[in-house]
């Protein structure tokens, strides 16, 4: 509430934060996620690095800071979330007391949503092993067909059990690791898929994964299997909410989202609402022809082409 920002404490974390940016190229799997972000949401503040550039974090002043927090931190852009063994007039009282004399208004602000134009990158980068991520357009957090997209991601690479570590690594043996995930904000989102691989296998690897998203379009999943997605989901939610702070964070973002709570029973049923036509339904408009963007960072040039993301 009473930030000093000090110009010495400033100087002193501007440097944490360029070790920071440092650490994040020495760190390829996270590299090949933050170059994915730059160019899926080109243009926009979503693909922005959260570190920033070593240009922006060096040009920034007491000045600067104090101007920033004077415009951000107002009411209207606070939440505060509050979990445990706890009063909840106390709590309310508290915070009436710390905040209460927060500016009642905000700037307004540019929330057009970003525009995804699907790009290859290639990033030569002397390493013992190449990275790759690859995704597509996905659904904002409050889109009707969330759950669907959850279930349909579990199915993909969101386990063990899914058809990518099965495919990509248990049976054949070509990355360590090999996953999907799914991002969603307040008005975008995406679906990745990232694999860490030896450089010769990238060709194969990228293939396969391109086959397996065709194949959520192809074919309805079997019931077994969006059994098995839906338990496995329902069951991630549930031991999250045994974690005080995973509770606290997540009565946060249905505020943020949705503005107002979503039960654990309307969410369990929402995913047991999903049905494997909902899944090719939603992996049909997802993955269509020409959305696939890549990234790939490793250790010696290599050439890709759309034609080999072409999902059909």
């Amino acid at each position: 509430m009473n930030p000093n920002f000090d110009a010495e404490d400033l100087a002193r974390e501007k440097k944490v934060i360029l070790e920071e940016i440092k650490m994040v190229e020495d760190t390829p799997d996270d590299l090949v996620h933050e170059l994915f972000t730059q160019h899926f949401w080109e243009g926009h503040a979503l693909g922005r690095p959260i570190l920033g550039s070593p240009e922006s974090v060096e040009s920034f002043t007491p000045e600067i800071l104090r101007d920033y927090f004077r415009s951000a931190y107002v009411a209207p852009n606070l939440i505060v979330s509050a979990a445990g063994n706890i009063e909840h007039a106390q709590v309310r009282d508290l915070i009436s007391s710390a905040f209460g004399k927060l500016p009642g208004a905000r700037e307004p602000f540019d929330d057009t949503p970003p525009v995804v134009v699907p790009q290859v990158i290639v990033r030569s980068k002397e390493l013992e092993q190449s990275h790759v991520c690859l995704g597509t357009n996905s659904y904002p957090q409050n889109h009707p067909d969330r759950y669907v997209s959850y279930i349909m991601n579990t199915v993909l690479g969101g386990s063990m059990s899914s058809r990518l570590f099965q495919n990509v690594r248990e049976k054949r043996g070509l990355a360590y690791a090999v996953f999907s995930g799914l991002s969603a904000y307040r008005d975008a989102g995406n679906i990745t898929i990232y694999a860490g691989c030896a450089n010769e296998a990238v060709p194969e690897v990228v293939d396969l994964c391109v086959e397996e998203l065709r194949g959520m379009k192809a074919a309805p999943v079997p019931e077994t299997e969006l059994r098995r997605a839906k338990d496995h989901l329902k069951g991630s939610l549930m031991l999250s909410l045994e974690n005080t702070a995973s509770r606290m964070s997540h009565l946060a973002r249905q505020e943020i989202y949705f503005e107002r709570h979503f039960s654990l029973d309307e969410t369990l049923a929402g995913v047991e609402r999903v049905t494997a036509d909902d899944v090719t339904r939603v992996a049909t408009d997802l993955f269509s022809n020409g959305s696939l963007a890549a990234t790939i960072v490793g250790p010696a040039p290599l050439e890709m082409t759309r034609k080999k993301l072409d999902l059909g």
